[in-house]
């Protein structure tokens, strides 16, 4: 069990060694000037080594989320709540759940997608990710209207999330994350 525990914090101290040189050049020299080479350098590994903990690039900023949490959280909401009310109070939650040393990071990370093409696409293929678990979790079949429908709001629900977390990084989180999320979950219900 000893031997499992300390090769986990050999994987995490890696990890976070690789984000931590790759963050450190992308302020530096820009986002997209940056290679992988450069970064696995500046971390002190080998390129198979960056590869071992990245799939690309892109993923050093966005890595693969943990959607573990939207089953739980869609089956604990009471009776009634319209589905873009229960998607925001899920974000909601993941957002008050963050520490400062988390949302300094998060606030990079959204940075760099804000600045980066290739980084919002990424974004993008996350949101398309999310869409189909929550689409999974409540047992809607996408290829009946209702179910239609539901992919719309759940996928515009997701890109509302997006367009807050976009917007705070333009600010450099001088705003209120949370309030940037109500405010773009309102534009949504106004429409």
């Amino acid at each position: 069990m000893a031997e499992r525990d300390w090769r986990a914090q050999k994987r995490s101290e890696t990890r976070r060694r690789i984000t931590t040189a790759a963050f450190a050049l992308f302020d530096e020299r820009g986002y997209a000037t940056v290679s992988v080479g450069e970064i696995a350098h500046a971390a002190g590994v080998s390129v198979p080594t960056f590869y071992a903990y990245f799939r690309t690039k892109e993923h050093v900023v966005l890595p693969e989320q943990d959607l573990d949490w939207i089953g739980p959280h869609l089956a604990g909401q009471p009776a009634g709540v319209p589905l873009p009310e229960q998607i925001r109070l899920g974000v909601q939650r993941m957002v008050s759940g963050l520490d400062e040393d988390e949302l300094g990071l998060l606030l990079r990370r959204w940075r760099y997608v804000r600045e980066d093409h290739t980084l919002q696409l990424r974004g993008a293929d996350r949101e398309n990710r999310s869409a189909r678990v929550v689409v999974a979790e409540l047992g809607v079949d996408p290829d009946t209207p209702e179910g239609a429908a539901t992919v719309v709001v759940v996928a515009a629900c997701l890109r509302a999330a997006t367009a807050a977390l976009l917007r705070w990084a333009a600010g450099a989180g001088r705003s209120s994350l949370p309030q940037l999320l109500d405010e773009a979950f309102a534009a949504l219900r106004s429409i």
